[in-house]
C-alpha cells in the first residue's frame, strides 16, 4: 500500500518563520535607532571641550571650598526665594557667579552675577523658575583664591 504525500504548501513552515523573525528583528532595530536619534540630549553643555581643558582648575576650586571652616549654605525659602549664605565675616571682597542649571532642559538655565548683601547672603527669586530639580553652581573668588560649590535643589 502506497502512502500519499500531503502537500502542505499553504501552511506555516520553518522558512516562513525564519523570514518573519528576521523582518521583525530588522523592524525593531530600525525603530530603536530612529527613537534614539530623535532624543534631545540636554545633559551635554555646548562648551564641553573647553570645560574639559580646565577640569584640574575645577578640582582645585572644589578642594579649596572643602577647606573652609564653615560650608556655603544653599537653601530655598518657601519655594519663592533661593538663598546662598557665605560664611564670611564681612570684610572680604567677593566676586563670582551663580548658575542655575536645569538637567533636562538647557533652555531654562540661568546665570546671575554674585552680589551678596551686607550679611553675605545672595538672594535669587524663584518666581518664573520651572518646578523640579535644579543644580545650583556657585563660583566665587575671594582674596585671590577660587572656590566652587554645587548643590541640588527641588523647587
Amino acid at each position: 500500500m502506497k502512502q500519499k504525500k500531503q502537500n502542505n504548501s499553504s501552511g506555516f513552515n520553518w522558512g516562513k518563520g525564519l523570514a518573519i523573525a528576521i523582518i521583525l528583528f530588522i523592524t525593531a532595530t530600525l525603530g530603536m535607532v530612529g527613537f534614539i536619534i530623535s532624543l534631545d540630549y540636554h545633559l551635554v553643555s555646548d562648551d564641553h571641550y573647553e570645560r574639559a581643558e580646565h577640569y584640574q582648575d575645577h578640582i582645585q576650586r572644589v578642594e579649596q571650598t572643602g577647606s573652609l571652616d564653615q560650608p556655603v549654605e544653599i537653601r530655598v525659602n518657601d519655594g519663592r526665594e533661593l538663598q546662598i549664605v557665605f560664611p564670611f565675616s564681612g570684610q572680604e571682597n567677593i566676586e563670582g557667579s551663580v548658575e542655575l542649571y536645569r538637567p533636562n532642559d538647557a533652555g531654562l538655565d540661568r546665570k546671575f552675577p554674585l552680589s551678596p548683601d551686607e550679611n553675605f547672603t545672595q538672594r535669587i527669586s524663584a518666581e518664573g523658575l520651572a518646578r523640579g530639580r535644579w543644580h545650583v553652581k556657585v563660583n566665587w573668588t575671594l582674596d585671590g583664591k577660587q572656590y566652587y560649590n554645587q548643590e541640588n535643589i527641588f523647587l
